[in-house]
């Protein structure tokens, strides 16, 4: 047992930085208080998000309390939060379990396959625990508040927090660890993970489907009678989608009576079976598939003489320094399922609800009447702008581009391309597949809706138009602070501040520009045109900052 705290401890130390952080402490008293700053201006950033999303957790809980289905909202976060780790865990514990740097020295320590398992499933859980505060915290204090609840609940909702990635995260890890003991994969890691991905997407897809073709249907009188008269109906109703989330929901519901500790009990055996179940599996196989987890295979061909003539033709240095960045993107598992999977997978899961209930005869959608006005289509296309601005803002493209070379980025200095032109080629490669995410989109939009035109026209050229600013200060942010020193691809990406940065940039920017439309502009057209004046007035003061400022600091930059 002390083998593995110790484990978990150093691997906790590493994971979040806290060694690098010592260090800079011990040649400057500031480096604490920087990390203190950065904490404070995050936090005052998405505090106008938080406090959004706990007006419509407390509207909600007064729409709910005089039928008695307050209890919902929390049904509702718990099931979200549990989704949410399940699908997005599957990506970290591909690669922290089996791909990061220090995987393969674990192997020659004394320790069995339970305690490195367990301890890298440790630091998962912690990650977890920041990912799920900003989604769980609101609607656990509003109902403890509003519902003048008493110690009891309390005590609960802080247990329920800790339990509550245990579940989803061993249902993640389980089919992992099997796959990668006995599909023999090891030896060809990338396919492996980005076949990972897509299976995701798939899972997500299916999932997707299976919620909304099974959902209820507000209309029936039976299920109204059940929303005035059961208390638990509405919950029940949520909980079908996770169903642990009921056990826990209703200790918190009725936190003063005898049966929510039997509850929190049942909710707590089902996390904890889970996680030994996971952590059981993981001894047997654990090690037997990450042995050959770092290996990679090569072809060998016989090169004949019309190859040595392909290979000798040249292509203009932009293009060539643009495919590195695509191929860079496609190829290496964690970028590709970080950066790329973004564009697909968003646009999809957020199609999906509105394909499937369009297709309910029973259902009327309420854009049908909306589309039909010009305050309508102006509503829906700021909408789709806003979906692809931020679309573009998080999909950590050119947020991370020169995060990504990491201890590989002296090559840039002396390849015989211009710094701009390398800028240019990033940004490129940003655009493409922001390009990507506005298509599909779009597409969804024509699929879901009667969309003339004209009115497809706009959108598209402001979407075109608007993602053109927030790739531009993805790089700038990179190229300002990038994370140059990292062990494994994934914290490239996954523990790189300039992608929230980049999304705070495209929420302020988008948010003051389709609010302006909202609140003052009712024409299409006239929106349109304003739209694209103000991205194309900030696309332009940021190219100057990227050619001047830019430009200036990636000369300073060491590899």
């Amino acid at each position: 047992m002390n083998r593995f705290l110790t484990l978990v401890k150093t691997l906790m130390i590493n994971s979040f930085g806290i060694s690098a952080i010592r260090a800079k402490a011990k040649k400057s008293n500031l480096a604490y208080l920087k990390v203190l700053g950065l904490g404070t201006a995050i936090a005052a950033a998405v505090s106008p998000s938080l406090w959004l999303y706990s007006k419509i957790i407390i509207e909600g809980f007064d729409l709910l309390a005089p039928i008695n289905q307050q209890g919902a909202i929390l049904i509702l976060s718990i099931v979200m939060v549990s989704t949410m780790i399940f699908f997005f865990g599957i990506f970290y514990i591909i690669n922290f379990f089996y791909f990061a740097a220090d995987a393969q020295n674990l192997l020659a320590l004394p320790l069995s396959g339970w305690q490195v398992m367990g301890a890298r499933f440790s630091v998962v859980i912690a990650y977890e625990y920041l990912t799920q505060l900003p989604f769980l915290l609101p609607p656990l204090l509003i109902y403890g508040i509003k519902s003048e609840a008493d110690l009891t609940y309390w005590l609960y909702a802080l247990i329920g927090f800790l339990l509550i990635p245990l579940l989803p995260l061993s249902l993640a890890t389980l089919p992992t660890v099997i796959v990668m003991r006995f599909a023999n994969l090891g030896r060809r890691k990338d396919l492996f993970k980005i076949l990972g991905g897509l299976m995701v997407i798939s899972i997500a897809i299916g999932y997707q489907f299976l919620f909304q073709k099974s959902g209820f249907n507000a209309t029936d009188p039976v299920f109204l009678q059940n929303l005035l008269t059961d208390q638990d109906s509405l919950v029940n109703l949520i909980s079908r989608f996770f169903p642990s989330a009921k056990y826990l929901g209703l200790a918190l519901i009725s936190a003063d009576k005898i049966a929510s500790l039997i509850n929190l009990l049942i909710f707590a055996g089902v996390s904890l079976l889970a996680v030994a179940l996971a952590w059981l599996v993981g001894d047997k196989l654990y090690f037997k598939g990450l042995v050959g987890s770092s290996e990679t295979t090569a072809r060998r061909k016989m090169l004949t003489s019309s190859d040595y003539e392909r290979l000798g033709q040249g292509s203009p240095a932009l293009i060539s320094y643009f495919r590195k960045e695509m191929r860079l993107l496609i190829r290496v598992p964690s970028y590709f399922m970080n950066c790329v999977l973004t564009n697909l997978l968003i646009p999809v899961l957020l199609i999906i609800p509105f394909l499937v209930q369009s297709h309910n005869e029973e259902v009327v959608m309420p854009w049908v009447e909306l589309i039909s006005q010009p305050q309508g289509q102006t509503i829906l296309m700021v909408v789709i702008v806003g979906a692809v601005i931020f679309l573009a803002g998080s999909n950590a493209i050119t947020a991370t581009s020169l995060s990504r070379e990491g201890q590989e980025f002296f090559i840039s200095k002396y390849i015989p391309l211009s710094y701009k032109r390398q800028i240019m080629a990033k940004l490129l490669s940003g655009y493409v597949f922001g390009f990507i995410g506005v298509v599909l989109l779009l597409l969804g939009a024509v699929i879901l809706m009667p969309l003339d035109i004209a009115l497809i026209g706009m959108i598209l050229a402001v979407s075109l138009v608007a993602i053109v600013p927030i790739v531009q200060a993805g790089l700038l942010i990179d190229i300002f602070r990038p994370k140059l020193d990292w062990d494994n691809e994934q914290k490239a990406v996954k523990q790189n501040l300039n992608v929230l940065f980049s999304i705070l940039f495209s929420i302020l920017l988008g948010g003051a520009v389709l609010y302006t439309v909202l609140r003052f502009i009712h024409s299409p057209t006239l929106a349109a045109i304003f739209m694209v004046c103000c991205f194309s007035l900030a696309a332009v003061v940021l190219y100057y900052l990227l050619m001047t400022k830019g430009i200036e600091q990636y000369r300073k930059l060491e590899g």
